[in-house]
């Protein structure tokens, strides 16, 4: 008799979390803060301008003097650094208020590889931004990451970003959705 209760209740819970985990992952996935001044904004690889744009924003709002991209390989010597620096200059973002490294393949490696710049550039606080589906996990990474430099880390993702309650509704929300829900277990067990 209870294995057959348990047959039924066990599914039954499963299909609970699931559409419970559905319904609220862009609440998990989603860590948005205001912008406060602070030593540096980096910007993570990755996008199509967007976070460029964002920084090139919040630079021009005063929140910081000093921005910071990361460089993942995309082509032979072409870094998205390079991409990156030429677009926030188009942006009107001084080319000597922009600071860069290289050789980055993961949101883990931009974390570990951005100590030795920020110690040299002495930042005590830092802005991360990123698209809205990959800022909680991103902050966390780097929070982990540079506890140690006792660098405070805030999450200020583009603010016109569209990934809300609704991103199951649009192919592209629902593959950002389901791909950074999966790094994000995968970073949680450090595979």
């Amino acid at each position: 008799m209870i294995k057959k209760w348990l047959i039924l209740i066990i599914p039954l819970f499963m299909l609970v979390i699931f559409f419970f985990i559905f319904f609220q992952l862009h609440r998990l996935l989603v860590l948005e803060q205001s912008p406060k001044k602070v030593d540096a904004i980096i910007v993570l690889s990755g996008g199509t301008g967007d976070r460029e744009a964002e920084a090139a924003k919040l630079y021009h709002e005063g929140y910081s003097d000093t921005i910071i991209v990361t460089g993942a390989l995309v082509g032979w010597q072409t870094y998205t650094s390079d991409i990156m620096r030429e677009h926030l200059i188009k942006l009107g973002v001084p080319n000597d208020a922009i600071f860069d490294y290289k050789e980055v393949t993961s949101t883990r490696e931009e974390a570990e590889l951005s100590i030795p710049l920020l110690r040299e550039l002495r930042v005590n606080s830092l802005m991360v931004v990123t698209n809205k589906y990959h800022s909680a996990r991103a902050t966390w990474i780097f929070e982990r990451t540079l506890k140690k430099e006792e660098i405070e880390v805030i999450s200020v993702p583009i603010r016109e970003d569209v990934f809300d309650r609704n991103w199951w509704k649009q192919h592209e929300t629902r593959k950002q959705g389901a791909t950074e829900a999966l790094k994000a277990v995968w970073e949680l067990f450090r595979l």
